[in-house]
């Protein structure tokens, strides 16, 4: 994905903003995500909380800074003494893993200390005085010892890890925030596939598809399998399932790829372009049905999915709305 130029180019508050986005999208890992900012971060950037216990329980800490060259072993370990040294003064617990987001990558010498945590706690340790010291508290000389050294020895080097451009574009939950900030494309939804036998979820829209049927016929369906073996009605049904099933590939497909709010913007396009049709007098419920599905198709949204939304697409939408109880086709 050609995104690196972009995500080198932000500044340091963007960089953090977009890496609050991104792991703000791995709800799997975390209950919660906070952005600390400004003098009160306390060493703290992007915070990914594992527990409800927040600060109290394990926690992540995202470091980004976008340097104009690879991150320096100087400037990485006054990050960690500055976390660390705050954890002994009682501010919260030592992150459980400690992530630097470095764009441009590390330099050597610090690339080896995080592939060895031992050597990298050494270092922070002996180079406490020329890196911390004097830098973690404005006027203030931070000496080394008591319960800040424990801290330092108790803490898990090993989980100081790395990220680079590549892991960020290599992750399934950048792909959203990708599309938010750069305007990426994740390119057309796969199609519905219509199953032989009725989903459980559209039991809603076609239990009120069938009666439309019945009122049209005059006389009450059975059930879908009637209304499908019927000769006037049969095609017309299979026709809305197939619309029902393009919209859910397509709802799937752009939720894991796009933001939730793109998505959204193209519904309530489509819905506010229909609606107009969907409350006009009709002959009857199926003559409603059939209008909005007419006025779907003409309907012209706009925002990052529009390009992508299929007149069976857009036609589906109005199936789910019923689903969801936005449209109730007998009024």
């Amino acid at each position: 994905m050609g995104f690196h130029r972009d995500i080198l180019a932000l500044d340091d508050e963007d960089l953090e903003r977009f890496v609050r986005d991104w792991i703000a999208r791995k709800t799997s890992d975390y209950v919660e995500v906070q952005r600390f900012s400004g003098a009160g971060d306390l060493g703290r950037d992007v915070v990914g909380f594992l527990t409800d216990r927040r600060h109290e329980g394990p926690w992540h800490n995202y470091q980004c800074k976008q340097y104009g060259r690879t991150l320096a072993t100087s400037s990485a370990l006054l990050e960690l003494g500055k976390i660390l040294y705050h954890s002994d003064r009682g501010e919260f617990t030592p992150p459980t893993v400690y992530f630097f987001v470095a764009p441009r990558g590390m330099g050597r010498d610090l690339e080896k200390l995080v592939f060895n945590p031992s050597a990298m706690r050494t270092a922070l340790i002996e180079r406490w005085d020329s890196t911390c010291a004097k830098k973690i508290v404005r006027g203030q000389t931070i000496a080394l010892g008591g319960s800040l050294l424990a801290i330092i020895n108790a803490f898990d080097f090993g989980q100081v890890k790395r990220l680079t451009v590549d892991d960020i574009l290599g992750d399934e939950a950048a792909a959203p925030v990708l599309a938010k900030w750069f305007g990426s494309d994740p390119g057309p939804a796969p199609r519905g596939i219509v199953p032989v036998n009725v989903d459980i979820r559209e039991q809603p829209y076609l239990g009120q598809l069938i009666d439309a049927y019945g009122e049209r016929a005059g006389s009450p369906f059975q059930d879908h399998l009637a209304v499908r073996d019927n000769p006037q009605f049969g095609e017309h049904l299979q026709d809305q399932r197939k619309r029902f099933f393009e919209a859910d590939a397509f709802n799937r497909f752009y939720r894991d790829n796009t933001l939730e709010e793109d998505l959204e913007a193209l519904h309530d396009d489509v819905y506010h372009g229909v609606n107009g049709h969907y409350r006009g007098n009709h002959g009857d419920t199926l003559g409603r049905i059939d209008a909005v599905m007419s006025q779907a198709a003409a309907v012209t949204p706009g925002g990052l999915l529009a390009r992508h939304a299929r007149v069976q697409v857009k036609q589906g939408f109005c199936h789910h709305f019923a689903n969801d109880g936005k449209f109730v086709w007998k009024r």
